[in-house]
């Protein structure tokens, strides 16, 4: 009977290591999200492949079947699948210089005024539909400035970072008499018929007590409808208890992005 007893070995072993990296595969797989969990699918596949080609070793050195060709093809697909994985998602972390856009002012006939709460994040689009039919857009965010704009691709006119960090472009979510100086400010500047984008409400929840956070919201909502602007608040799910939400509700009018261009148009 035909043995390669060298290459048996090896074939095992190459096979032991596959199922160990296949099993680490399929956990990640299952356990984590998007953008990792495709990762983790291709991850698998590569393993798996890989555990084809040294199975083919096994067997190729049992026999004298030539399968070296067949487990040279498992191979070189595991290695292209799991380096073109690993390239691409350098290429998506690698800092990348992007150029905001910057739109031209098209002020809308319809009034750019009133007080929105979106029950999902505000689009890239919306955005810059925004940017073209107002005086200017002011961004409230919890997330920094530069992966903001990295995000939507536009340069908000002004930029509230909610940080309690020293910056320039930071606001400490205590003061919340200090977010509101400068919203106003901005809104005198832009002469009215501006857009206030709020996002982080959660955030600031984390620092007053809601109660506190809801007034300044109304009496911010009150100020930019006087200044003939337009406020919208980010409301996302599972952070408000049902009472808390019916009261913000009560002063901000629900409203999907879709309609809300719709009638702006």
């Amino acid at each position: 009977m035909y043995m390669n007893i060298l290459g048996v070995l090896a074939g095992t072993i190459l096979v032991v290591m596959g199922i160990a990296l296949s099993l680490r595969a399929l956990y990640y797989y299952k356990n984590i999200q998007e953008p990792g969990k495709n990762l983790a699918k291709k991850f698998l596949i590569s393993a798996s492949l890989f555990v084809a080609g040294s199975l083919g070793v096994v067997v190729d050195s049992l026999s004298e079947a030539k399968l070296w060709l067949v487990s040279a093809i498992f191979y070189t697909l595991s290695y292209i699948i799991l380096v073109s994985s690993v390239v691409y998602y350098l290429s998506a972390l690698s800092p990348t210089e992007i150029k905001p856009r910057k739109y031209p002012r098209k002020i809308s006939l319809s009034p750019i005024t009133g007080a929105y709460a979106f029950k999902k994040p505000v689009s890239p689009h919306g955005l810059a539909f925004l940017s073209r039919h107002s005086n200017g857009v002011l961004v409230v965010s919890r997330t920094q400035k530069e992966l903001w704009v990295k995000k939507y691709r536009l340069e908000p006119d002004k930029f509230i970072w909610l940080s309690r960090l020293e910056s320039n472009e930071a606001a400490d979510p205590t003061k919340l008499h200090v977010i509101q100086d400068a919203i106003l400010r901005f809104l005198k500047e832009r002469g009215g018929k501006a857009v206030v984008y709020f996002e982080g409400i959660e955030y600031l929840i984390l620092y007053n007590n809601f109660s506190s956070v809801a007034k300044f919201l109304f009496s911010l909502k009150d100020y930019v409808i006087s200044n003939e602007s337009m406020l919208i608040l980010y409301l996302p799910p599972n952070v408000l208890d049902k009472t808390q939400e019916t009261i913000l509700l009560k002063e901000f009018q629900e409203k999907r992005e879709e309609e809300l261009i719709k009638e702006i148009s």
